[in-house]
Parts: C-alpha cells; sequence; structure tokens
C-alpha cells in the first residue's frame, strides 16, 4: 500500500510529540507537516496537500469547527481526525457536521487514534457510540428543514453575512483568514446549495437574507 500523507496539528507539544512518534513507525503514514495554530494548519494544508489530518478543535489563534470547514474546502478528499480534550458529545457531532471524518476522545489511548486514522482511510466514520447517537438524533431532528438556508453550515453562514454586507473576495480571505481560492470555492458552493446561477445573484440573495434575526 502506498503512503498516506499525514498532516498532524496540535498546539501541546507533548501530544505532538507523541503523535509524531506513533507514526513515524508506521510504514502506511508518512507525516508532512506539524502545525501549532490554524494559519499554520491552513497554510502547510495548502502547501503540502495531505491525505489525513489529526487535529485538536481548541487551538489558540482560531476557531477548529471552521478549520475543518476551511480544510474540506481545500482539500476536499483529506480525510481528517479530531482528537481533542473537548466535551465529546458536544463536539463531536459538531466536528463531522463540519467536515471531520472521526472524533477521539483525548482520555482515549493513544493508540485509539491509529485505529480511528486506519477506519477512516479505509471509508469509514469513526465515533463512539454516543456521539453515532446524537448524529442520528439531528438528522431525524432536521429533516424538515425551512429552506435551502436553514442547510448552510456555520462557516457557510458567516461568508454569506459578509457577502451581503459588500465584502469583496480579498477582504473575506482577510478577515476569515483563509486564502482568495477557499472562499471562492465557498462562493460556489453557495451558488449551489441555493440554486443560484450568478455571482450577481448570490450577492443579492446574501443582501437580502444575510441580515435575519432568526439565523445561528
Amino acid at each position: 500500500m502506498g503512503l498516506f500523507r499525514l498532516l498532524i496539528v496540535d498546539d501541546h507539544p507533548i501530544v505532538l510529540t507523541g503523535l509524531t512518534l506513533l507514526f513515524e513507525g508506521d510504514a502506511r503514514y508518512a507525516i508532512v507537516g506539524a502545525a501549532t495554530s490554524v494559519a499554520t494548519a491552513l497554510a502547510l494544508a495548502e502547501q503540502v496537500a495531505p491525505d489525513v489530518i489529526i487535529t485538536d478543535l481548541t487551538l489558540g489563534d482560531g476557531n477548529g469547527i471552521a478549520m475543518i470547514e476551511d480544510l474540506r474546502t481545500l482539500l476536499p478528499d483529506a480525510r481528517i481526525i479530531v482528537y481533542s480534550s473537548s466535551d465529546e458529545l458536544a463536539w463531536g457531532p459538531r466536528a463531522i457536521r463540519a467536515g471531520a471524518h472521526g472524533y477521539v476522545a483525548k482520555a482515549e489511548p493513544l493508540e485509539t487514534v491509529a485505529h480511528a486514522l486506519d477506519r477512516v482511510v479505509a471509508g469509514a466514520v469513526h465515533v463512539a457510540e454516543a456521539v453515532q447517537q446524537a448524529l442520528l438524533a439531528d438528522v431525524v431532528h432536521q429533516r424538515d428543514r425551512r429552506s435551502d438556508i436553514d442547510g448552510l453550515s456555520a462557516r457557510e453562514l458567516q461568508v454569506l453575512r459578509l457577502i451581503g454586507s459588500g465584502a469583496t473576495l480579498q477582504s473575506l480571505a482577510q478577515q476569515l483568514q483563509i486564502s482568495v481560492k477557499t472562499v471562492g470555492t465557498y462562493r460556489e458552493r453557495l451558488k449551489i446549495k441555493l440554486g443560484l446561477d450568478s455571482a450577481r445573484m448570490l450577492e443579492r440573495y446574501a443582501a437580502d437574507h444575510a441580515i435575519r434575526p432568526d439565523l445561528p
């Protein structure tokens, strides 16, 4: 089997060292980068194009959930596992909805991360039973969405609001600390999800809807 290119993101030196040692001895994985911040993780991901990413959620310079969405936009084929001390039942479903393929609590043995990574590169999703049940309950609850806009992720809503405020591509990229290319991908995704045919239609829609007080 060929190597899977692995990027590790964590701002705790001990965890970063432990994960590095765990996968350095596994011939299936090649560590192509390590990052301790959201900004570095996104820059490295664009530079080295990893196949798999292991990341914490609590990073000092940004929102881990938003970063997952940005990583999935930047690298749609990459597989992502969250390894975090954040409350599993509260944050596991959010991470999966943002695009992660697995969630492992840091209370679990380090070897559990290796097992989870083997599962996600094989095409499965790895979460605890309680997280799986929460996700199923959410699917049932969200089955009767009121409109297309209610199906947007938190990051997509953020981009939509900024478009509605008149922000340019460059301004959006600067405010969200992502590349102009990633912003462009979000705009195209919004057009598809909202059934809009042009950038002008998206701008009009955003201006009309982005100030709705009932949106999260």
